[in-house]
C-alpha cells in the first residue's frame, strides 16, 4: 500500500519541533502496517480552521484531483485535527469525500486503519474527535478574546500594529518604557505589556496636518493632493487618495482612546463591524495626538457631506425614474414626435422644524412650459430619507417661479399624491405635454 502524510502546526513559533514529532509516529505507524510515503506535504504556521492552506490544496489539487498524479491508497495524518479544524461539520464530509471518490482514504494514525467489520463504531468515533477538533478552537478562541479584552480595558493593546503617525511602546512588567517595536517585533515576555504613542515624527505631522486643513474646510481629495506634491508617502508607502485621509480622519485611536472589538472575526467566520455598544473603549489610555473636539467637529462635517451625498444620490435615481418613464410616455403610439427638453421634475429639501416640514419648489423658465410639475419633497437625513410628491400646476408658481408647501396646510392637501399613482400622474403630465393646446 502506498501513502501521502499530511502535517501542520498553528503557531509559527514555539512549535518547531512538530513537524519532526508527526513525521516520527506517521513513519512509524507506516513502517507496522507496510505502507510505502511516496510524498509529504508540509503547513507550517497555518490555522486549521480554514483550507485554503498551501500544502493542503497541493495534496488536494495535485496528488487527489489529477488524474495523472501517481496511483497511492491512503492519506496519513498523525491526528483529525492536523488534517482540519473546521466549524463546519459539512466541510469536514465535503473534503473526505473529494478524497473517498478519488479511492484515497484519510487515516487518522493516532485512530489506526479502519475496521471494515466496525464501520459503524469507526464513524462515530470519526466524528466525535471532529467535533472535538472544532470544539477545542472555540473554547480557545474564547479564552484569547477574553484575554484580550481584560488588555484592553487596561489600555494597553491587544495585538495588531499601530496606526498611521504612532508607534508601540514596549512597557516592562512594572510599566516602565523599554523600547518602541519595529515593524514584526512582539514582546518576549507575558507579564510585558504594549501600549501606543505619538512618534513625533514627520508621520505624526501629517496626521495633524490632515485634520487641520479638513477642518479648515479642504475636501479629502484636496488634502491628498497636498500631501502627493509634498512627496509624502501615505501609510502603505504609496500615494494618498481621498480613501486613506478618510481612514485617517475617521480614526478614534488619535484622540488617545484604546478600542478594541471593533470588528469580529473570530474563528475565521468572516469579518463584520460590531456596534459601538460592543466596541471596548478605554478613555486616556495614551497621549492623545489630535484634541477631541477637533475629531468632534471633523465627524461632525464628515457625517454631513456623507448625508448631503446620500441625498443627492437619492435624488438623482428619483428623477432619473421619473424622466425614463417620462420618455417613456412620449413616446407612445399616437402621440405626435416631440423631443422632450427638461423633465417637468423639481426637487427640494424640507425646511422648518421637525413638527412641521416646509418644501420650497422652484419652477426655472424652462419647467414653465409645463402645464403641471411633479415636485419631490425630501428630507436631509438618511434616517428620513421618505420622499413627499406633489403634482402642482405651473400657475401655483406664480410669476417668481416658487411655490411653498407647507405639511399639514391647504397646498399639502390639495397638491400631495400617493407614491402608488405616480405612474399614472407621470403618464397624465406626458399626455399634456404634447396635446394639441400645449403644442399650439
Amino acid at each position: 500500500m502506498k501513502a501521502v502524510a499530511y502535517y501542520r502546526h498553528s503557531a509559527e513559533n514555539k512549535q518547531e519541533n512538530s513537524v519532526a514529532i508527526q513525521r516520527e509516529l506517521i513513519r512509524a505507524f507506516a513502517q507496522e502496517n507496510d505502507i510505502t510515503i511516496i510524498h509529504e506535504e508540509i503547513d507550517e504556521g497555518k490555522t486549521g480552521l480554514l483550507a485554503d492552506r498551501t500544502g493542503f490544496q497541493q495534496l488536494l489539487h495535485t496528488w487527489v484531483l489529477d488524474e495523472c498524479a501517481p496511483l497511492f491508497d491512503y492519506i496519513l495524518v498523525r491526528d483529525v485535527d492536523r488534517w482540519a479544524r473546521f466549524q463546519n461539520p459539512n466541510e469536514w464530509g465535503y473534503y473526505e469525500f473529494l478524497c473517498n471518490r478519488r479511492g484515497k482514504k484519510v487515516i487518522d494514525v493516532s485512530q489506526g486503519l479502519p475496521r471494515d467489520d466496525r464501520p459503524l463504531a469507526t464513524n462515530i468515533l470519526t466524528l466525535i474527535k471532529r467535533e472535538m477538533a472544532a470544539e477545542y478552537s472555540r473554547q480557545l478562541s474564547e479564552k484569547v478574546f477574553h484575554g484580550c479584552m481584560y488588555v484592553s480595558r487596561q489600555g494597553f493593546s491587544a495585538g495588531g500594529s499601530s496606526c498611521y503617525g504612532m508607534g508601540r511602546l514596549l512597557l516592562n512588567e512594572q510599566r516602565k518604557p523599554l523600547c518602541l517595536l519595529k515593524k514584526g517585533e512582539h514582546k518576549q515576555i507575558a507579564n510585558q505589556r504594549v501600549t501606543f504613542i505619538p512618534l513625533e515624527d514627520e508621520t505624526t505631522t501629517t496626521v495633524r496636518d490632515v485634520f487641520r486643513l479638513f477642518d479648515e474646510g479642504r475636501t479629502l481629495a484636496a488634502i491628498a493632493s497636498m500631501l502627493n506634491t509634498k512627496g509624502i508617502p501615505s501609510a502603505s508607502g504609496g500615494k494618498w487618495d481621498a480613501r486613506n485621509v478618510l481612514r485617517i480622519l475617521q480614526n478614534e485611536t488619535y484622540t488617545g482612546k484604546r478600542i478594541y472589538n471593533k470588528t469580529w472575526n473570530r474563528l475565521r467566520q468572516g469579518r463584520r463591524h460590531n456596534p459601538r455598544n460592543e466596541w471596548i473603549i478605554c478613555e486616556h489610555a495614551f497621549p492623545a495626538l489630535i484634541d477631541e473636539k477637533l475629531f468632534e467637529r471633523v465627524q461632525k462635517r464628515l457625517t454631513d457631506e456623507q448625508e448631503e451625498t446620500i441625498a443627492s444620490s437619492r435624488r438623482r435615481q428619483l428623477t432619473n425614474t421619473f424622466a425614463r418613464e417620462f420618455r417613456r410616455h412620449l413616446s407612445a403610439p399616437g402621440l405626435p414626435a416631440k423631443p422632450p427638453g427638461i423633465s417637468p421634475f423639481t426637487v427640494s429639501y424640507a425646511i422648518g422644524s421637525s413638527i412641521q416640514k416646509q418644501w420650497c419648489f422652484y419652477a426655472s423658465g424652462a419647467l414653465r412650459s409645463y402645464n403641471q410639475i411633479l415636485c419631490i419633497g425630501m428630507e436631509q437625513r438618511e434616517e428620513n430619507s421618505h420622499a413627499n410628491f406633489f403634482l402642482i400646476p405651473i400657475q401655483a408658481f406664480g410669476l417668481s417661479g416658487v411655490c411653498i408647501v407647507s405639511e399639514g396646510e391647504r397646498h399639502d392637501e390639495q397638491y400631495r399624491i400617493t407614491q402608488e399613482s405616480l405612474a399614472e400622474k407621470v403618464g397624465e403630465i406626458a399626455r399634456k405635454t404634447v396635446s394639441p393646446v400645449h403644442l399650439s
